[in-house]
């Protein structure tokens, strides 16, 4: 006769999805009535079985049960007889759960368990599950157990206790309102095992009571908010015997040391028993190469002196939980209030911001879009949100100071620092979430936060949510996506939001007051809040459609120039930028709806001083931010026939500067975003250069030959140095020479006359390409040319050759190397280039020759290097710098070139690589050298990108440095990391340098 069952949970909408039971599990339910004497029950059972994950394994579950009942001599037919609740929670657990139904195999006397009449959920037992725990290694005298014996009775006592609580978990109607009594409880539960272990573990190690031994929770336990399955991350102190001298203080700790190991042991250690969970004690101070075990004093030094950020946020949650009392409360005293110191250095929150990115990059892409923890809008998402904000005003406000992630939120509502809509969400979000992360772990009790990629596990993981109702996995896919796109909203704008009510003044949506929202904005790297306060109010006060934009996206561009290198000047730069678009549709719309677009906008003006200021003038490159596609450099072809045609239309050289400043900054931005590689954007600026120069000559002469009426000749100009090799920076200068060749037919007065006008095209050439007032200029720099600035301006082809057969010097010879044609008549180009190939490519360079060269670099390097400069920090001209990269390589081409085509080129890296290739540097020191030379290259251009102004050292400011090592592709706080590369790397460039360059043999 069945009696009493509650089968209040009658209808399941989705039965039919599944039809009838297969005969497998009818086959298995028959075999268990029988074995039980539950003829008759059949009914309920099948009825019970459709609310569980996974129902077909039900009738299989329960026969296991049954049989090990029987062997047990537990009579399971009269438990269920006798109670209302024993059999719906044992068909819960055998298809959900077949960790808990293996416990109940092993110990079938844990049935009695489940036949309680009370909710476990609601009931006094619940409320003693800690003491119960930390009791069952105790006999009934009070005496403790053995080891062994005490190991099985901790284990078998916390999974006794957790059978309970997940069958009342999986009865619960109403699952996320009841998920935090679970994870207290399942807190209260591991505290248990750890007294139990402590008490074990004291009693076998700590003889004569040497020393006192505290446990410290840390993480999740810490905070009571335990998983079904988690590391349980502790800390171990100690105190030796108040008395004991340096030899028994020494034993003490190493008796402290072997019980915490043993306490690990005992929870953790396989056995007959199995292990309940991982005891993690790697947050201790130095991680798992630092002592197990601690004092009060060495665990605050620790704190005090060499503590990373990373580990206070770790210490936030921590609290005693098991040993010493006594000694707990003093760590407690000394430890945690060290938070709050260390919480008010500048750098705190944008490390403990960095670190949070980092975390999220690691996260596998095949997994990204079903991690339930570590996912966008997962549950980290809500729990670095409130941390932040509790690390940021906590700091001043003790209220908010509770490491528990629900209360975390509802603390923060009541201080006015998160709106109520904003809270609710939160809590909302982070109890489904944490629900859906429950039921994964439960079925067979293992670490788990990626939902299933297969339907059917899928569908067994819904049908475990949802008590009632819509128990499908499209519901549940459908809720989990909205509350992760809806946190991830707002777990990018919750910081900032409430600033802007604050500036606005209009307190909509929090009571935020001025003075926190300054807080704010200083804890997340505004050097100057009230300032921010201001643009942030000019921005978006008033009712224009430009302030309506600006509110809806101020609170994610303040987020993203926050991670910026310096948010205020990246504010000031978004405010004049908008001010000066405020009529502007395009830009409007782009703010609005381009994420991408507004983003890439904060990190260029929060990175770079010197793209910021040159948006504001090219404005509609703005729009290239939203379609990077626009950020590739056009086309060289494509460049001349646009400036060809301004040209052609009048606009000459003025408009010839407006395209190539365009184009530069085309080039910056994609460097910046990292559009392009690095090391493709000094050929892609010196292209740029070159194609303006050329122009810049077309229009000069169509000008001035006319005016003077003289046609008939040629004239060129001829790169040198870093634009010859097209190697050059952001400010780099242009190094040129200029040559012209009369007709053939010309007389004597017209060559005069033309030596005359040659010198006037060649200084208009200048003038025109420096005279720029908003776009940059080009300043063309003629002091490599024969004599230097003593020499004639402009020469014939003729006059180079004579001089070169007559004066020249073998650091001309070098200089030639670098000679490229960029504009002019292509007969001129080539000739010029047939005259000096014989100078620069030698087909033996004599050992003079050689040592003069030698000579030459070692007095640059005495000489050249600026006072007071750091030799090792100097990327021109320092050690393994740009300087001893490059001449190493012009070297080995004077020596070499001539025998060897491939080094006949006027760019380092390809003469490198064909030095390699040629077996003139073995492969480890081209690699060498050529790593140095690309570090100190993307150094200099990225300290120039920031400072908006050209730089050959790496800067002592700290800031200077972080955006230096931000725009060359570093993470976030690696400003160390790269003064720590650069110098490792040029210090090995030195070396190899010093081998090939200053060898012992100059005829190798």
């Amino acid at each position: 006769m069945i009696r009493r069952l509650d089968l209040s949970r009658r209808q399941d909408p989705t039965r039919n999805q599944r039809g009838k039971f297969d005969s497998r599990f009818e086959r298995f339910l028959g075999q268990f009535c029988e074995l039980t004497g539950l003829e008759g029950y059949e009914s309920a059972i099948r009825e019970f079985a459709r609310f569980t994950g996974d129902p077909g394994s039900v009738s299989l579950g329960l026969v296991r049960v049954a049989e090990a009942a029987a062997a047990a001599e537990v009579d399971l037919g009269g438990l269920v007889q006798d109670s209302q609740h024993l059999l719906d929670r044992l068909v819960r657990l055998a298809g959900s759960s077949e960790a808990c139904i293996d416990h109940i195999v092993r110990w079938p006397e844990s049935l009695r368990l489940l036949a309680e009449d009370e909710d476990f959920l609601r009931s006094k037992r619940r409320r003693k599950v800690r003491k119960r725990i930390a009791r069952s290694v105790y006999d009934a005298d009070g005496q403790l157990l053995s080891i062994e014996d005490g190991r099985t009775a901790l284990r078998r006592a916390y999974r006794d206790e957790l059978i309970q609580l997940t069958a009342a978990d999986l009865g619960s109607h109403e699952p996320t309102a009841d998920f935090d009594t679970v994870s207290r409880t399942l807190t209260e539960m591991a505290e248990g095992a750890l007294m139990a272990a402590h008490d074990l573990a004291a009693g076998d190690s700590i003889p004569d009571g040497c020393a006192e031994l505290a446990v410290i929770a840390m993480g999740k336990c810490g905070a009571r908010e335990l998983n079904y399955v988690s590391d349980v991350d502790v800390v171990f102190a100690f105190s030796p015997e108040t008395t004991a001298d340096g030899e028994q203080a020494e034993r003490a700790r190493s008796c402290a040391s072997a019980a915490a190991l043993q306490i690990i042991d005992l929870i953790s250690a396989a056995g007959a028993e199995p292990a309940l969970w991982e005891v993690d004690a790697a947050l201790r101070p130095e991680g798992k190469a630092g002592a197990l075990v601690r004092t009060v004093d060495e665990f605050a030094g620790y704190y005090s002196d060499i503590a990373e950020n990373w580990e206070f946020q770790a210490l936030f949650k921590a609290r005693p939980v098991a040993g010493s009392e006594e000694l707990g409360q003093q760590w407690a005293e000394a430890c945690l209030p060290q938070v709050w110191t260390a919480a008010h250095r500048d750098d705190f929150i944008p490390k403990v911001r960095a670190m949070r990115r980092r975390v999220v990059d690691l996260i596998d892409r095949d997994e990204a879009d079903r991690q339930l923890k570590l996912g966008p809008g997962g549950l980290r998402d809500v729990e670095f949100s409130a941390q932040l904000l509790q690390l940021v005003h906590g700091t001043e406000v003790h209220d908010i100071r509770e490491p528990n992630t629900l209360e975390a939120l509802r603390s923060l509502e009541r201080g006015g620092y998160l709106s109520g809509d904003d809270a609710a969400l939160m809590e909302e979000a982070y109890s489904f979430l944490r629900v859906v992360e429950h039921r994964l772990q439960i079925p067979r009790m293992r670490r788990a936060a990626v939902l299933p990629d297969k339907p059917e596990a899928l569908r067994e993981l819904a049908r475990m949510v949802y008590p009632t109702g819509d128990r499908t996995e499209v519901r549940l896919k459908r809720e989990r996506d909205d509350y992760s796109r809806r946190v991830r909203a707002l777990h990018e704008q919750i910081f900032y939001r409430p600033i802007l009510d604050a500036a606005v003044g209009t307190g909509a949506v929090t009571s935020l007051p001025a003075k926190a929202a300054e807080s704010r904005l200083r804890a997340f790297g505004f050097v100057d809040p009230h300032s921010a306060m201001r643009h942030i109010h000019d921005l978006s006060a008033g009712v224009s459609r430009a302030s309506r934009v600006h509110r809806q996206v101020l609170p994610a561009m303040l987020g993203w120039l926050s991670e910026g290198v310096d948010p205020d000047a990246g504010l000031l730069a978004y405010r004049r930028l908008s001010e000066k678009l405020s009529s502007s549709t395009w830009y409007l719309k782009l703010l609005r709806d381009s994420g991408q677009g507004a983003e890439a906008l904060a990190r260029v003006l929060s990175l770079s001083q010197y793209a910021a200021s040159h948006i504001m003038h090219y404005h509609g490159s703005v729009r290239w931010l939203a379609d990077q596609d626009m950020l590739h450099p056009t086309p060289l072809d494509s460049l001349r026939q646009e400036m060809s045609e301004l040209v052609g239309r009048g606009r000459g050289v003025e408009g010839v500067r407006a395209v190539y400043g365009r184009e530069k900054l085309r080039i910056i931005l994609a460097d910046i975003l990292e559009v392009i590689p690095r090391s493709a954007v000094p050929q892609a600026l010196s292209d740029v250069m070159s194609t303006a120069i050329d122009a810049a000559l077309l229009s000069v002469r169509r000008d001035l030959d006319t005016e003077h009426r003289i046609y008939d000749y040629d004239f060129a100009i001829i790169a040198m140095g870093r634009l010859g090799g097209r190697e050059i920076g952001v400010f780099s200068d242009a190094d040129v020479c200029f040559v012209y060749r009369p007709a053939h037919t010309m007389g004597d007065d017209d060559r005069e006359a033309l030596a005359k006008h040659a010198r006037r095209v060649a200084l208009e050439v200048t003038s025109a390409l420096k005279s720029a007032q908003q776009d940059p200029a080009i300043e063309l720099d003629a002091d490599l040319r024969p004599e230097g600035r003593s020499g004639p301006y402009v020469r014939t082809l003729e006059s180079y050759r004579r001089y070169y057969e007559a004066w020249s010097e073998p650091w001309e010879a070098q200089a030639l190397l670098r000679a490229r044609p960029i504009a002019g008549d292509n007969d001129l180009m080539s000739d010029y280039v047939d005259m000096i190939n014989p100078l620069r490519y030698p087909q033996t360079l004599p050992v003079r020759s050689i040592m003069q060269v030698r000579r030459l670099k070692a007095r640059m390097e005495d000489e050249r290097l600026p006072r007071g400069a750091d030799r090792r920090q100097h990327v021109k001209l320092g050690t393994g710098g740009l300087s001893d990269v490059e001449w190493t390589v012009q070297l080995l081409q004077l020596q070499h070139a001539a025998e060897h085509p491939g080094l006949r080129t006027t760019s380092t890296l390809p003469a490198l690589a064909a030095a390699r290739d040629e077996g003139l540097v073995s492969a480890s020191d081209h690699e060498v050298l050529r790593t140095a030379w690309l570090m100190a290259t993307e150094v200099r251009n990225a300290i120039t990108l920031y400072r908006g102004k050209p730089s050959d050292s790496l800067p002592s400011d700290i800031r200077e440095l972080e955006a230096a090592a931000r725009l060359m592709g570093y993470p976030q706080g690696s400003a160390q990391l790269l003064v720590d590369d650069y110098l490792r790397i040029t210090r090995w460039a030195r070396s190899t340098m010093e081998v090939i360059f200053y060898g012992d043999d100059p005829t190798d």
